[in-house]
């Protein structure tokens, strides 16, 4: 918009929706000490049932080039974090997956490192098995790479006494759970369903995950959706008890210049609505950003935004706007001459960006933080005189000490500003280059430069932290969107 707008610590394992997140989770904490790989050989989903409905993996076994990008990575972060880091030892990277599992179980990590492989992942299936109805039918197994057979059943056989750990071997793996029970229906449903390596449906949505990822996780939000906790969830955060539909996939992966994290989402459906009218947009949003100042701390925009929700507008699908929405929205534009839906290209142009900088970010201690920040809208392709009404009607505080914000023209963009906007443009600076990299197809796209948004009072140096980029996109006709947050640091 324009201006004014518990329990003990092996207890971890124990909640499926936990166990299959929290393969990600070590994996995202552990990120530091490792470097890509492209899982080659043996993976855990070909020990995990083909019905699962969710799964989570890491593997962080890397060969000599890999180990470069980890390195090059490594030296780009900031100097505190290395420090705090430590060496990194891309010859141990099981070392994480050790101290966990020895932090769960309350075991000695000298013992555990023995037998412990470099893969790890954990799948949540639902089973009509009356003893799991208190987890609404949901059991999940953990399957863990092993380099010692033997001495990793040695460890297993004394926590199924210890813990009530019920496993079993199974090629390279050692797959557990903390169910009772749950062994017994892993092996019927891997004798009912096969493997999950095997499902079409999970090979296919893999098919668009960037190579050298560290790390994975897939769901069926259609099956997911239908276990009454999820349901109840979904009621309490969207007001609906409607059906949800589509799957997703989540991968982290670090290259040379960044940390990235990814997530594809296919036929997401909420209610009966789809997000189709995404694929109204057109690939040009870091254009749109680019052309904002140099000096901003954060930007966000996008290219057809308008065509975007005119089509949503025209077939009554903006999530989450009721028809009294509407009808209060209809009135506001009707009132500064854009009525809907062309009145989303008079506000917003073909190409929209917002810029903020001069900012306080609560608490966080943004630098020149004065009381009012200075803003820059950009719509190219947009109204003048409707940009023009909505400040004067919407914006401008009658009340404000501050001026209000000037309304100009930048070639065949209308500019919206207020505060004191550099000069020069994003598009030029080296960090924006590095972070945005590769985004070129998104429709929606926002970059927080790292280096202006915190001080001295929050890290020693500041020009060492890069920045932040996240990226939208969507392809097979708003069939599958993409969703990618990066983190750029520039501490070499």
């Amino acid at each position: 918009m324009p201006p004014g707008g518990g329990g003990g610590g092996r207890r971890k394992w124990l909640i499926p929706a936990a166990a299959v997140t929290a393969v990600v989770v070590m994996a995202g904490t552990v990120w530091a000490t490792v470097s890509l790989v492209n899982f080659g050989g043996p993976q855990p989903e070909s020990v995990l049932p083909g019905n699962s409905v969710s799964f989570a993996k890491a593997d962080l076994d890397i060969d000599g080039s890999q180990a470069v990008d980890l390195l090059r990575f490594v030296d780009r972060l900031p100097a505190e974090v290395r420090e705090e880091m430590g060496d990194v030892d891309e010859d141990d990277t099981s070392a994480p997956f050790a101290e966990a599992f020895a932090d769960s179980y309350d075991l000695d990590r000298s013992e555990v490192e023995e037998w412990i492989g470099k893969k790890v992942g954990a799948a949540a299936w639902i089973t009509d098995e009356p003893e799991f109805d208190s987890y609404d039918g949901a059991v999940y197994g953990i399957a863990l790479a092993v380099n010692d057979a033997r001495a990793a059943e040695e460890q297993f056989s004394e926590l199924s006494r210890s813990h009530d750990v019920e496993y079993t071997m199974v090629d390279d793996f050692v797959v557990f759970t903390d169910l009772a029970g749950g062994i017994e229906d892993y092996n019927d449903q891997m004798s009912a369903n096969g493997d999950l390596e095997s499902d079409d449906t999970y090979s296919g949505d893999l098919n668009g995950v960037p190579g050298g990822s560290i790390a994975l996780a897939w769901a069926d939000l259609g099956a997911l959706g239908r276990i009454s906790t999820i349901e109840r969830d979904l009621a309490a955060e969207f007001g609906t008890t409607g059906s949800l539909q589509g799957r997703m996939t989540a991968s982290f992966r670090v290259t040379g210049d960044y940390l990235e994290a990814r997530m594809d989402v296919f036929g997401f459906e909420l209610e009966g609505a789809d997000v189709d009218w995404l694929a109204e947009g057109s690939g040009k949003s870091l254009d749109a950003i680019g052309a904002l100042p140099a000096n901003s701390t954060v930007a966000m925009g996008g290219s057809g935004l308008d065509q975007m929700l005119s089509t949503a507008w025209e077939n009554d699908e903006l999530p989450l706007l009721d028809e009294q929405d509407r009808q209060e929205m209809e009135a506001d534009m009707n009132s500064i001459g854009a009525p809907l839906p062309e009145g989303f290209t008079s506000l917003l142009g073909g190409s929209t960006a917002v810029g903020l900088s001069d900012f306080d970010m609560g608490g966080m201690g943004a630098y020149g933080s004065t009381s009012d920040p200075t803003v820059v809208f950009r719509a190219v392709g947009g109204d003048a005189d409707a940009l023009s009404s909505f400040v004067d009607e919407v914006v401008a505080d009658p009340y404000a000490s501050g001026p209000t914000p000037t309304v100009s023209e930048d070639g065949d963009a209308v500019v919206v500003s207020s505060g004191n906007p550099g000069s020069g443009v994003l598009a030029d600076d080296e960090v924006f280059q590095q972070t945005m990299a590769g985004m070129d197809d998104a429709v929606m796209a926002a970059y927080v430069d790292m280096r202006q948004a915190v001080t001295t009072d929050d890290v020693r140096s500041p020009e060492q932290w890069g920045a932040l980029g996240l990226g939208l996109s969507v392809a097979e006709g708003g069939e599958r969107a993409v969703v990618e947050l990066r983190w750029a640091p520039s501490g070499s």
